[in-house]
């Protein structure tokens, strides 16, 4: 009987000792398993919070492109056009990408792609403010080479009017020079006579009178059929006049003028001589008579004489 119980408690001991086991190891297990799940808890923390700095540096680095794309703006009023079509197609990207950010269930390949889409973002603004610049350069260009055009054409201008103007100015003088002069002139009163004509001072003994004068020889003058005008002046200063004596009108300094007669002949350089026949009529009196000679519109000489 003692015997028997003794093996009982043996047992009851072993039990017991394999109970205490058992609880160890579970005990052990749950703590291990505690541990384990502390761990991940403090690494998805550490990742959550590396994931939101993640987010936040995306966010900072779309303010920085929206920026840097504003900065083209209003850099050259002639591409601020081409620089808003293209800042639209990115703001619509860019937009996309504020959306995705919101998520709060971002996975880290996601970022990473969000990254990637911002840097590509990021060099093609790059891209567009080389170009501008190029293209801003290439206007400024072409402005210093336009300026340039025009100061050249100016330049030309300026040549050219005064190339003209030197030859307006050497065209007058060559006018000038081409005017006929009178080289000697004289005016008398003429008694017809069967031996010829007698020079005389009285009017009442007068038939005719008669102006007579003697171009000078001009070498540049244009050797040619000319024609002179007469215009004799009488006492009371009116121009005799006789429509049907072969009086008429010239133009002299733009204006029409009376003339008394007109001769042509052709010059030759050979010191020519006119002479000028006017007869004596009723309306003539006594006095200081002027014989004006006008010649291609220009006055070439003149003199006065008496008749009493």
């Amino acid at each position: 009987m003692a015997l028997r119980n003794e093996e009982k408690d043996k047992r009851s001991r072993l039990y017991l000792f394999i109970v205490i086991i058992a609880l160890l190891v579970v005990n052990g297990a749950l703590i291990l398993n505690l541990f384990n799940q502390n761990k991940t808890i403090e690494e998805a923390d550490v990742k959550n919070e590396d994931l939101t700095a993640q987010v936040t540096s995306l966010q900072e680095d779309l303010n920085g492109l929206e920026m840097n794309l504003a900065d083209q703006r209003g850099r050259n009023q002639h591409l601020d056009s081409v620089i808003h079509a293209k800042e639209e197609i990115i703001a619509s990207q860019v937009e996309q990408i504020r959306k995705e950010l919101k998520s709060k269930n971002l996975t880290r390949a996601e970022i990473t792609r969000l990254k990637r889409q911002i840097q590509s973002l990021n060099q093609r603004v790059t891209r567009y403010e080389d170009e501008i610049d190029s293209l801003s350069k290439l206007k400024d260009y072409l402005q210093d080479e336009v300026y340039a055009r025009d100061q050249e054409i100016l330049q030309h201008k300026k040549e050219k009017d005064q190339i003209a103007q030197d030859l307006s100015e050497a065209n007058i003088q060559l006018d000038i020079a081409k005017r006929l002069e009178i080289k000697a002139i004289s005016g008398t009163g003429i008694k017809l006579k069967n031996s010829g004509e007698k020079e005389v001072t009285k009017l009442s003994r007068s038939d005719k009178v008669r102006v007579e004068f003697t171009l000078d020889n001009n070498a540049v003058a244009e050797k040619e059929s000319k024609t002179c005008y007469l215009q004799l002046i009488a006492p009371s200063k009116s121009t005799l006049h006789d429509a049907q004596r072969g009086s008429g009108t010239f133009v002299y300094n733009g204006e029409k003028s009376l003339y008394t007669a007109k001769k042509d002949f052709v010059f030759s350089n050979s010191n020519e001589t006119l002479v000028f026949y006017w007869d004596k009529s009723n309306a003539m009196t006594d006095g200081k008579y002027t014989a004006n000679v006008y010649c291609e519109g220009v006055k070439i000489g003149s003199t006065s004489f008496e008749l009493k």
